[in-house]
This record gives C-alpha cells, structure tokens and sequence, in this order.
C-alpha cells in the first residue's frame, strides 16, 4: 500500500468513528498545519487554537472525509480559512515567526568569521522574507517551506497558477535585490 492508498484507509476509518486512526490522521498532519499557521498568525496560543479547531472540525465532518480527493488541500484551505477568520475576528496580527523556519544554510568551513557570515546571512534573509507583501511572502512559504507545488498553492488560496507564478517572480527578485550584497559578501569575499 502506498502513502496515499494508506491516507484513503485512514480517513474510511476515521468516517467509521475509529478514534484510534483519527489519533493517527492527527499525528501525521499535526507538524505541517501547525507550521502552516505560523504563516498566518504568530502568537502559539492563537496558533493551537485555529490547529484544534481545524482537526475538531476535521472530527465533527468524518462522515464525509472518504469523499475528500486531497485532504492535505482540504486541510490547509480549512487551516487558511480559519486563520483568516481570527485574524478578522480575534485579532489584527498578520505576522509570521520567522525565527521558526528551518532555513537551511551551511559553510564550507567553519571559522569564525564564516559563522558570523553565515549568521548575518541568516537574519537578512528572514528580514527580507518578512519585509514581502504578506500573499507573496505566503505563497514563497508554502513553495520552499511545504514544498507545495503551484497548483496546489493556487487551490488552497483560491487563485489561478498564473497569480502564484507572478508573486513568486516577484518574491525571487525582491529577495534578489534585498540580498545582493550578503550574497557578494558570502560568496566572492567583497
């Protein structure tokens, strides 16, 4: 059985009331919708809040889960939707734990000096990826952190592959601009 030949099994079980497979369903989705909250809303509580609803609705609708084609879609447009509703409802933040992402980076030799390149290098890339309009810093985040192919970005923020396209053009060449001198610095040494 494959990945997603197990993820079908899993939901058929979950729509049957296994409360077992649903712990199981929660396990394996918790981490991704988790991080994915963070692009919407910074504070771990909120965070928690929209992830526990998320899943308790997950819950409340078991029924139908058999019929959802792909659940990792479904839940991040849920995860979206409900982040969006507190951001509306609860709470006027729109930030995004940029010291959370596992950006990775390494040296070819570790001196001071290429640690303290490496460690400038890291805050002037989460600075630049935090100064992005927030659905173009959204839209790169879910490319490079999810690794979620345009398509399904276009689905889960409900737009056309064209616009995520465009916002990650845009995203590529603002970071481009923004780091071009760490870039010189870190690689060429002027």
């Amino acid at each position: 059985m494959n990945d997603e030949d197990n993820i079908k099994y899993l939901l058929k079980r979950i729509a049957e009331g296994n409360s077992d497979a649903y712990k199981d369903f929660y396990d394996l989705f918790y981490i991704k919708i988790y991080r994915f909250t963070g692009y919407f809303v910074k504070t771990d509580y909120l965070k928690e809040e929209i992830v526990s609803d998320v899943f308790f609705s997950v819950w409340q609708g078991r029924k139908n889960l058999p019929k959802v084609e792909k659940i990792e879609a479904y839940l991040y447009t849920s995860t979206r939707n409900r982040a969006l509703y507190y951001q509306n409802k609860k709470t006027k933040e729109n930030t995004i734990s940029i010291e959370n992402l596992p950006i990775g980076y390494s040296t070819l030799y570790e001196t001071p000096e290429s640690i303290v390149i490496t460690d400038e290098l890291k805050l002037a890339v989460n600075a630049a990826i935090a100064e992005l309009p927030e659905r173009c810093r959204i839209i790169f985040l879910m490319a490079k952190e999810e690794e979620l192919k345009y398509k399904e970005i276009a689905e889960i923020l409900s737009i056309s592959e064209k616009t995520v396209n465009a916002q990650m053009v845009t995203a590529l060449k603002r970071l481009a601009e923004s780091l071009r001198k760490y870039i010189n610095l870190f690689f060429f040494g002027f």
